[in-house]
Order: C-alpha cells, then sequence, then structure tokens
C-alpha cells in the first residue's frame, strides 16, 4: 500500500546531504569551513553509494520486482538517485571553485597544472620521478595483462595510447598510502593535489607511446556486506572472522565510476566492459574524488591562517550543576546530573569512571561500547579497574560499520587487562549507549549509578556532537540496567524492565503507545503534544501513528536531521506535523522523545532513531527523564531549536528544505555555546 504522505528514503537522504553542501555554499560560514563541509558531503556520498546503492544493486538481482513503501522499485530508486547525483556533482564543482577561489584571499592556494609557474612545474616534475614512479603501478591493457582490479575508492589513471596505427589503453594505479598533497612553498600554502601531478607526466610511464587522452578516475564498490554471514569453520575465531570480512570490502561489485573527463568512445566501453558497470553509473566531476586531504591540509597550513578561516575556537564548559574538585559519584546520590555534548565537558563521566576504578566499595563497571576514539582515557579507567580487581563487563560491537578494525584494537587491550569482552549477539547489533556501576555498601546491600546516554563513548565526537549524558543513583533505573545486562549474554532480548524501554521488542511498541496517549488527551483536552528529536524517520508503523495523531488534531514538531521518509502538511494525513532539521557548526546527534506539555509530559533521551534497524533490529535502550527540573531543560532546549531560523530548513510537502524568513536571526547552536559559557561565568564567545 502506497501513502500520499510518504517519501522515499534514499532521496530523503539525498535532500538531506544536500543540505550539508549548502552549508559549502553559505557566505556567513568561514571559508575554510566551507572547504570542510565539502569535505563532509562528499564523505557522507561515499558512504551512502558504498551501502544504500549497495544494497539497491544487490535488490536488482535478487528481488528486482520488490517496490519501496513509495512503489519504487531497485531500479527505479537507482534511476532516481543517479538523476539527482549528476545534479549534485554540477553543484559541488560549482561551490568547490568558488571556495578554491576565495581561499586565495587568505594566502591559500590549491593549484591546478595549468596554475604552476615555471619554477614549480620543474619541481612537481621532479617529485615525480623521484619520489612517485617508484610506487605507481602502470600496465597496457590487454589479453595477456587483463583490466587491473581496482580497490574500492582508490584513484588510478586510465590512458588511451597509440602505438604506428594501434590503440591501445593504460592504466596506472595508486597504492592506498600515496602521499596526497605536493606542497610548493614552505609555509605549506601552495599545493598541488598529487593526483593532477600523475594525470599529467603519466605518458612517461608508457615511454613506446604516444598519450591521445587520459583521465582521473575512481571506482565505488558495494561495501554492504553481512557481518553477521556464519562462520564456516568451527576452529575459527570471531575476531579472524570479522577481519577475514572487511578484506572483502575492497572487491566487491562496483557500483559507481567517477572520471575527471569524458572520454572517447572506445575507452568507454572497455570500462563499461571491464568493470561490467553501465554507462549510467559512470559520473564526471571537475572536483577531487577524494576529500580526505582536507584534513591533511589544515593540520599543515600556519595556525595563523587556520584561526583566521575556520570557526571561533570554543571549548566543553563545565556543567554548572558539577563541582568537578568534588566526588562525582555523591554528587549523582545527591541529585541526577546531565551533560550535554558538545557544550558541556565529557569530563565529569570520565572523573565517574576513574573514581570507580579505584573505589573499594565498587565491585563492578559494566558498559556498552560501539564507537570510541583511536585514543580515550574511557579504555584506561576500564583497564585500570580490571587491574584493581574489579569485575569489568565489556559488551562491544564489533559491527559498528567502517569502525570494525578500531573496536578489535580495543577488545584486545581490554582483554588483556582481564575484562571481560563479549560480542553481542549473533542477529542484532548492539548499539545501546549504558553504564553500570555496581556498589557493594557496608551493610551488604547493592547499589547502582547508571549512565545512559544518546551518543557514543568517544571524547572525540564528544566535541562535534550533540548529545546528552544522564547519570543517575536512581535504583530502578540501576537494577533495571543491571537486569540488561544480564538478558543480553543469555539472548533474553524480550526482557523485563520497570523503567527503561529496551528494542527491539519493546520501543517501538512504547512509543506508538505514548502517541497514542496523546492522541485521547487531545480529544479530551485539546492538548495533545508531541516533539520528536532524531537523525532518521523511515519506520511506517511510527510514521502512522504520527499521522493517525495528526489528523486527530495533536501538535507535533519533528528535528530530524537526516531522513524522513513523512512528508508534512499533507492535507487530511500530516498538516500538524512541522519538520525541521538543523545542518551547522555541531552534528545534531541526540534522540529525544517529548509526549504531552510541561505540566504532565513524559521525557524519554535514547541511543535508537525511528528507523526499521533501530528499532527492529538492535539493541536500544530509552531511559525515563524523572528529574522535574532536567525534564523543563530538555524541553526548553528544543523549544528553542524550534526556534532555529539561521541554520534551521523546514519540510515542504513536496519534501524539499526551505528558509524561515526572519527578522531576528537564531542560530541555536550559538545560543547553547554562549549558554554554556554564561553558566559557567565566562565570557561569552559569540
Amino acid at each position: 500500500m502506497t501513502r500520499n504522505y510518504m517519501q522515499n528514503r534514499e532521496l530523503s537522504w539525498l535532500n538531506f546531504n544536500d543540505r550539508v553542501l549548502d552549508e559549502a555554499d553559505d557566505k556567513t560560514v568561514p571559508i575554510g569551513e566551507r572547504l570542510k563541509f565539502i569535505s563532509i558531503f562528499s564523505n557522507n556520498l561515499d558512504e551512502f553509494v558504498m551501502i544504500r546503492v549497495g544494497g539497491l544493486f544487490d535488490q536488482l538481482i535478487t528481488d528486482a520486482n520488490k517496490k519501496d513503501k513509495t512503489g519504487m522499485t531497485a531500479e527505479d530508486q537507482l534511476n532516481a538517485i543517479y538523476l539527482k547525483l549528476g545534479y549534485l556533482y554540477k553543484k559541488r564543482d560549482s561551490i568547490y571553485r568558488d571556495v578554491n577561489t576565495q581561499l586565495k584571499d587568505y594566502s591559500i592556494h590549491g593549484l591546478e597544472i595549468k596554475d604552476l609557474n615555471k619554477e614549480e612545474m620543474e619541481t612537481v616534475k621532479a617529485y615525480f620521478n623521484e619520489h612517485l614512479t617508484p610506487i605507481l603501478s602502470p600496465a597496457i591493457v590487454s589479453k595477456h595483462s587483463p583490466f587491473p582490479q581496482l580497490y574500492n575508492n582508490m584513484q588510478a589513471i586510465i590512458l588511451r595510447l597509440q602505438k604506428e596505427n594501434k590503440i591501445k589503453h593504460g592504466i596506472i594505479t595508486f597504492p592506498s598510502n600515496y602521499p596526497k598533497i605536493i606542497y610548493l612553498n614552505p609555509e605549506k600554502t601552495r599545493y598541488i593535489l598529487t593526483e593532477y601531478v600523475i594525470l599529467k607526466f603519466a605518458h612517461k610511464l608508457f615511454k613506446k607511446f604516444t598519450m591521445l587522452d587520459s583521465s582521473i578516475i575512481r571506482l565505488t564498490r558495494n561495501a554492504d556486506i553481512n557481518l553477521d554471514e556464519e562462520i564456516n569453520d568451527e576452529d575459527e575465531d570471531y575476531v579472524d572472522h570479522i577481519k577475514s570480512l572487511l578484506r572483502k570490502r575492497g572487491r566487491l561489485a562496483p557500483v559507481r565510476l567517477e572520471l575527471s573527463n569524458d572520454l572517447e568512445k572506445e575507452t568507454m566501453k572497455l570500462l563499461k566492459k571491464s568493470l561490467k558497470l553501465p554507462e549510467k553509473y559512470f559520473l564526471i566531476t571537475s572536483s577531487p574524488m577524494d576529500f580526505s586531504y582536507v584534513s591533511d591540509l589544515f593540520k599543515m597550513l600556519p595556525k595563523d591562517i587556520v584561526e583566521k578561516i575556520t570557526y571561533k575556537k570554543i571549548s566543553a564548559q563545565l556543567s554548572p550543576n558539577i563541582d568537578i574538585n568534588q566526588s562525582i559519584m555523591k554528587q549523582i546520590r545527591d541529585q541526577d546530573l546531565l551533560l550535554s555534548y558538545p557544550y558541556e565537558s565529557i569530563m565529569p563521566f570520565l572523573k565517574l569512571l576513574k573514581e570507580a576504578a579505584s573505589d573499594p566499595k565498587v565491585i563492578s563497571i559494566k558498559i556498552t561500547i560501539y564507537r570510541m576514539a583511536p585514543k580515550t582515557r574511557i579504555v584506561d579507567y576500564l583497564c585500570r579497574a580490571a587491574e584493581n580487581g574489579k569485575s569489568v563487563f565489556v559488551i562491544m560491537e564489533l559491527r559498528a560499520r567502517f569502525d570494525e578494525s578500531n573496536n578489535i584494537n580495543w577488545f584486545e587491550k581490554l582483554k588483556e587487562a582481564g575484562c571481560t569482552v563479549i560480542f553481542g549477539l549473533e542477529y542484532f547489533k548492539v548499539h545501546s549507549k549504558v553504564c553500570l556501576i555496581s556498589f557493594m555498601e557496608d551493610s551488604g546491600e547493592i547499589t547502582y549509578i547508571s549512565q545512559i546516554g544518546t551518543g557514543n563513548y568517544n571524547e572525540v565526537t564528544a566535541k562535534v556532537y550533540t548529545d546528552l549524558s544522564l547519570m543517575t543513583a536512581d535504583q530502578n533505573i540501576g537494577q533495571d540496567i543491571d537486569s540488561f545486562f544480564k538478558n543480553i549474554p543469555t539472548e533474553n532480548l524480550n526482557g523485563t524492565y520497570k523503567c527503561i524501554v529496551v528494542s527491539p521488542f519493546a520501543f517501538k511498541n512504547k512509543l506508538i503507545l505514548l502517541i497514542d496517549r496523546e492522541i485521547e488527551k487531545q480529544h479530551q483536552t485539546q492538548n495533545g503534544r508531541i516533539i520528536m528529536k532524531m537523525n532518521s524517520l523511515t519506520e511506517s508503523d511510527i510514521i502512522d501513528a504520527l499521522v493517525k495523531a495528526s489528523r486527530a488534531g495533536v501538535k507535533i514538531d519533528l528535528i530530524i536531521r537526516g531522513i524522513s521518509c513523512l512528508l508534512p502538511n499533507i492535507k487530511d494525513s500530516s498538516e500538524n506535523i512541522y519538520i525541521t532539521s538543523i545542518v551547522g557548526r555541531f552534528l545534531e546527534h541526540s534522540r529525544l522523545y517529548v509526549f504531552g506539555q510541561p505540566d504532565d509530559m513524559q521525557i524519554y533521551i535514547s541511543s535508537a532513531d525511528c528507523m526499521p534497524r533501530n528499532l527492529e533490529k538492535r539493541v536500544e535502550v530509552a531511559a525515563p527523564i524523572y528529574d522535574s527540573k532536567i525534564k523543563n531543560h530538555i524541553y526548553e532546549t528544543l523549544e528553542v531549536m524550534l526556534k532555529d531560523n539561521t541554520k534551521a530548513r523546514f519540510m515542504t510537502s513536496a519534501g524539499e528544505y526551505v528558509r524561515k524568513e526572519f527578522d531576528d536571526a537564531m542560530d541555536s547552536q550559538i545560543y547553547f555555546i554562549n549558554e554554556a559559557y554564561k553558566n559557567a561565568g565566562q565570557e561569552l564567545p559569540y
């Protein structure tokens, strides 16, 4: 059944990423940050093509006639996606040219071959001969030398060559660790991307041929591998099994080919045949294909220039409700504490773990780990606790996409320190963010301090993702989380809890129940109210429940950063639903579910979005907020976000995002930065 208030998931995501690209085109954003937004857009797009487009290619083979809830088959979706990608590539090319030009005002010159002076041309020529030629792998494509295996998202050069009257094709592949940038002055402010230099001198590697034309190419492969694939060998270690599956990611079927320029028909024919990829999945771009160079560039630029072209530097402030010089455990026992990243520091949580690692009354620390920073004090404190004789129990999800290798490294360190580490469940990813500290009191009673978050235990993302972290000594919540850590390892997914709500069996039903209660309130008192903040909304039962509430007259505000399969303001369906997307300096990441008016509202914070994978295929935890001050704080935070008219866009009934006209600007993220500084007694940065 199709629903007129639904839109296709993949096209909704592309509209969101278009919003990210809009930040790169926003003249009020510092020019260096605009370059970073192009990089973020491009990285997002790479992952989308590898995973989502890869999945649609699989569906073409396994179930080509299957339709989504908007009536589109996999082929319909791919055609629409690549049409949109053509538009996005042209838009990125235009914005990148503009940004690269404006960077020159700050003495930053990203050059092409045509921009080099005579001395610089000699420099890159020498660099090619001395440093690049030894690491490049040229080959002529022939019956005796077939088209080489192009690794996922690695650049290469294709050349059309002539020898006497014969046309041949050459391929030059790059190693994965080749230097991305060649700097042309001591200050590192004049530079050229390495692939442009290789393209310029590629013909030198084919001395017996004349080059007719050439192009940089980059092949993207389907990376949607199934990490739940069964272990074939009974003796194979699970970690080794995951490692072997990850190696497949670079060799799966092609789904996109990028080219730096159009090529002659014979060359295109060779690419189509060799890659087994239709030409409609080829995309031409004048921008760099790999924007990973941007982070390297900012590390090398002079600091005084970087300060001029990036956001004003801010630091996470200490929460006004916490005295960092006193015991965090004691303060949590006195009252629930809430941290709001990145405006407030993660330090109190780190100190909580540090205290627990050495407190004689602490008997155990239990935690779920999904993604962590490459360097983290959290693991250090967990290892210290184990070495001090505490029982440390970690549920680590090795299948956190693109973080698998990092998690394997942390597993090995935790295991070596004496921690007990398990890898979650066979068919359900453990995505929850919960930590439990258990105490043996002098009386023999077991008591708890719990932490529940909307984001990962990651000191790096805590500086750039907006997330909430609740720390509470509520014993009912503690008992629930203790049960959770007993249920998950024993595969009891449908456990009973007093306070928390756990997917895959309870959270969706709980959300629908809470939505239905607002419908009843609306019928009785005309004051039904729902506010939800999440990354994505795709789950059709939740969407149907929200539409039902809208039809009943419930006022619904949805703050959705990314995908929304629900269309707002559709007559007789979603007229009372308003959808806001905020893309700004920080990545909006918290998941908040508010039901009711301030005098009677129920609030849950969670690690779960309203997506089938979160509500039906993952272990997620939602925790209630009981403290009235914290409830009011969360509600007021959401009210500020709904007033944002600077970084917010509002979805139309056609699924497009538009600005809201305003007299006085309100940037919610800047507002929260200033509030954090004001609460800490610091001078306001804005």
